[in-house]
């Protein structure tokens, strides 16, 4: 079990099955637990052949990674990775469109990790905020094995830096765009 106490009314849960799986319920409301989805976002930035990493301030503590973090509700992909650019390393970003994409589905959640290319200005350095991130800076992929470099981060980058994927780009125009006015659709075409 993942919920032991209804939300909505207090009562001990049950096992139900439900929806083609086992779930927790309510026996007196009838509320139903479905899966929740939790969505990430991380920068990738280059300056040559380096990168833009950080330095974790946050659990796992001391790791390194792409400066990332999680949607917030009102957001679309492009609005939360340049806010987590932005809170991470002090760094006004643009995103150029979406480059990989991870899915882990864990028992309490689903985890999806979104990805994009990002571009700074090339004349502005990063500073950390002291708080999520404790060192900010542009690192050659020589210096990986010296850092502890999250597996994910790495390849990422290495991946990118050996096949140059075109990102998938946000398509300004789209046939609904009166119904979802806040709609972010990136697409190859």
């Amino acid at each position: 079990m993942i919920i032991h106490f209804c939300p909505l009314c207090g009562t001990p849960t049950i096992r139900r099955y439900d929806g083609g799986r086992e779930r927790d319920a309510c026996p007196s409301c009838g509320w139903v637990h479905y899966s929740e989805m939790a969505v990430g976002v991380g920068a990738l930035v280059l300056r040559g052949e380096r990168v833009l990493l950080v330095e974790r301030g946050i659990p796992p503590v001391g790791r390194w990674t792409l400066p990332s973090g999680w949607i917030e509700q009102e957001e679309t992909l492009e609005t939360a990775v340049r806010r987590e650019l932005k809170e991470e390393t002090a760094l006004d970003g643009r995103a150029l469109g979406v480059i990989c994409i991870r899915n882990i589905p864990k028992m309490a959640r689903n985890e999806l990790y979104v990805c994009l290319l990002c571009e700074v200005a090339p004349d502005v350095e990063p500073v950390p905020d002291g708080e999520e991130s404790t060192q900010a800076r542009f690192v050659h992929p020589s210096e990986f094995d010296s850092l502890d470099l999250s597996l994910f981060s790495r390849f990422v980058v290495e991946r990118y830096l050996a096949l140059r994927p075109q990102p998938w780009p946000l398509t300004a125009d789209f046939p609904y765009r009166e119904a979802y006015p806040d709609a972010a659709i990136f697409s190859p075409f």
